[in-house]
């Protein structure tokens, strides 16, 4: 099996080879992604085939192996997002409808969201705002606050869930 450090090695020099194996190694992987910004699974196989043969022609600088994933998750969101916009277009309608455009809020607003916040994370037990914080403040991977807490995974996403649930309810 070609590690991740030979992938980009070989996508940097633009080996049709190392393409290759990267779509069997994380393909799936790419597809299920673009699959949540994309109508449907052939279109999502679509965005990433285009997007692997952009590397072909043009080869991505990634530098470091172990940001692999994150690298190929915002490529995908990005060549998505591109074949949405493509797609509006040929199709004549607006980049976005008129109803999604986020209204900025006022700063008396926003101080306001601040103390709602503040409030309900201070009154959530210490091992939901943990794992909140990890999670959403410090941006860490899954895998990250996995391995911080000391937990399963399957315990990580139930607590995530019972977190924000209870999160979501103190904020009403």
């Amino acid at each position: 099996m070609i590690s991740d450090q030979e992938l980009l090695g070989g996508l940097a020099r633009g080996e049709a080879e190392a393409v290759a194996a990267l779509y069997r190694h994380h393909g799936a992987r790419m597809v299920a992604f673009a699959r949540r910004y994309v109508s449907g699974a052939g279109i999502a196989e679509d965005v990433v085939f285009g997007l692997l043969g952009r590397w072909l022609e043009r080869p991505p600088r990634v530098r470091e192996a172990d940001r692999l994933g994150a690298f190929l998750a915002t490529s995908v969101y990005h060549a998505s997002v591109d074949w949405v916009r493509r797609d509006r277009a040929e199709q004549g309608r607006p980049p976005r409808s008129p109803g999604s455009q986020i209204e900025p809020r006022a700063p008396a607003a926003r101080e306001d969201l601040r103390d709602r916040l503040s409030t309900a994370l201070e009154k959530l037990s210490t091992d939901e705002r943990t794992l909140l914080e990890s999670h959403y403040g410090r941006a860490l991977t899954t895998d990250e606050c996995i391995e911080l807490l000391g937990i399963s995974r399957a315990a990580f996403h139930q607590r995530l869930h019972r977190a924000r649930v209870h999160l979501a309810e103190l904020l009403k």
